[in-house]
């Protein structure tokens, strides 16, 4: 590299900067597109089914793992998809992952006919609206296995440097879901069907992030082609299985608050829940941009620990002043936008907006670490942590959730990632990159 290790090249400089630019000039946009589709859906759901479908709506949240890891190494793969002229291992990496996901979408579709058939959603979900429940939630989980494959595409682009376009496929996810509401506004739907129309928006921007990603990456068609090595699958997708155990410890951590709230609580909560979630995840998707652009950064810097840590750092402390601004608004702004946003139908407290605030800054210190420890080692320590901070979350929140409502299992996540991932992070995370030195290419 031209640049220090721990100085940004200028492509990367300039991806970084519009692909950042793209998402705040975009958040705006990004946020009425999301919050208008809300308003719809709540003002026609009520704050009694609102939860409910809302619980459906954000099945990626709760259970990403479904792709066992296998997206992360294709990011990774993806960073070096250029950078050894004549190899295909990184190739044959993305080949081998849409195989096994494939396989793995037409198994979910298997099992949530399987659901249908036996009348089964009710009691996977903890609720029901009536009898519309059983072939609305099945849609939206055929829908949804469909994400599986398809946000491959996001994935190439991020790990390419692609970060711009990334960014605008992630911004035409709102757009399509309210075309979708729009259309099912219309056509006086039940209310439960408007479970599809957020999955319906996420699938239709991962399709265009494929056609994007399979097309600069220069793979085309080739990317569902068999590998070109005699390579086990295995060993193509190492550290995958880390991976996966970090992807089902996090949705547990983070969104099983719904779960507990939808089995424990009252529907009430839920809503409240649900809604201020909506408006968390519209500063946290401009940070985890931010945070998700460095994967590829940090992979290409594995052989300097040293400048990779001091980037790190800097990388740390920027995100977390950075949320520590998005905290204090949403707990300032929170409860009136959510009355703004449920039309009045939905009250807000000080102290769940307060709490989704200091979750933000608590998220917010975790992700550089979470993007920079990706290589088998380190996703097998990580894994582990994300286990335990799981646990703390689960416990505490299924605790608090009866007494506390949203505020409690809120709490509960901010404790379990302080303790289980923010705290081992600062002390730990300097000497596992360190190790790389030791341990070789």
């Amino acid at each position: 590299m031209a640049a220090e290790h721990d100085q940004l090249t200028p492509e990367e400089r300039r991806a970084l900067f519009r692909g950042t630019l793209y998402r705040i000039l975009g958040t705006p946009v990004v946020a009425v597109l999301g919050l208008a589709n809300t308003a719809v859906i709540a003002h026609e759901t009520g704050a009694a089914v609102f939860g409910l479908v809302s619980l459906i709506a954000t099945i990626t949240l709760l259970v990403p793992f479904v792709d066992f890891g296998i997206g992360a190494t294709v990011l990774s793969a993806s960073a070096t998809l250029h950078q050894h002229e004549g190899d295909s291992s990184a190739a044959d990496v993305i080949r081998r992952a849409y195989r096994v996901l494939f396989v793995v979408a037409a198994a979910v579709v298997s099992g949530a006919l399987v659901v249908m058939a036996f009348d089964g959603w009710t009691v996977l979900v903890g609720m029901s609206s009536g009898p519309a429940d059983r072939w609305a939630i099945t849609l939206a989980a055929c829908v949804f296995a469909l994400t599986i494959p398809a946000g491959l595409g996001f994935r190439i682009l991020i790990g390419i440097g692609r970060i711009p376009e990334a960014t605008l496929v992630q911004m035409s996810c709102p757009a399509v879901a309210l075309v979708i509401t729009l259309v099912l506004y219309v056509t006086g739907v039940n209310e439960i069907w408007y479970a599809v129309s957020a999955l319906g928006g996420l699938l239709g921007g991962q399709i265009l992030g494929t056609v994007l990603a399979l097309r600069l990456s220069g793979l085309g068609w080739s990317a569902f082609a068999r590998t070109s090595a005699p390579t086990t699958g295995a060993r193509l997708l190492a550290g995958s299985g880390w991976l996966f155990v970090v992807g089902v410890g996090l949705p547990i951590g983070l969104q099983s608050g719904r779960v507990l709230l939808a089995h424990l609580s009252t529907p009430t909560e839920l809503s409240e829940y649900a809604v201020m979630a909506q408006i968390y995840g519209v500063v946290w998707s401009v940070l985890s941009t931010v945070g998700l652009a460095y994967w590829p950064v940090f992979v290409q810097r594995r052989s300097a620990p040293d400048e990779t840590i001091r980037m790190w750092w800097r990388l740390t402390a920027v995100l977390v002043l950075c949320a520590s601004i998005g905290a204090s608004g949403i707990a300032l702004l929170g409860p009136w936008a959510a009355s703004v946003l449920s039309g009045g139908q939905i009250d807000v407290s000080a102290l769940l907006a307060l709490g989704f605030g200091v979750l933000m800054v608590a998220q917010t210190a975790h992700l550089p670490a979470n993007v920079l420890l990706v290589g088998p080692g380190e996703a097998r320590w990580q894994a582990l942590w994300t286990v335990v901070m799981a646990a703390l979350s689960l416990g505490l929140g299924f605790a608090l959730a009866g007494s506390f409502g949203a505020v409690g299992v809120v709490c509960a996540s901010v404790l379990g990632i302080c303790l289980a991932q923010v705290l081992p992070d600062l002390l730990w995370v300097p000497s596992l990159v360190r190790r790389r030195s030791l341990a070789g290419p």
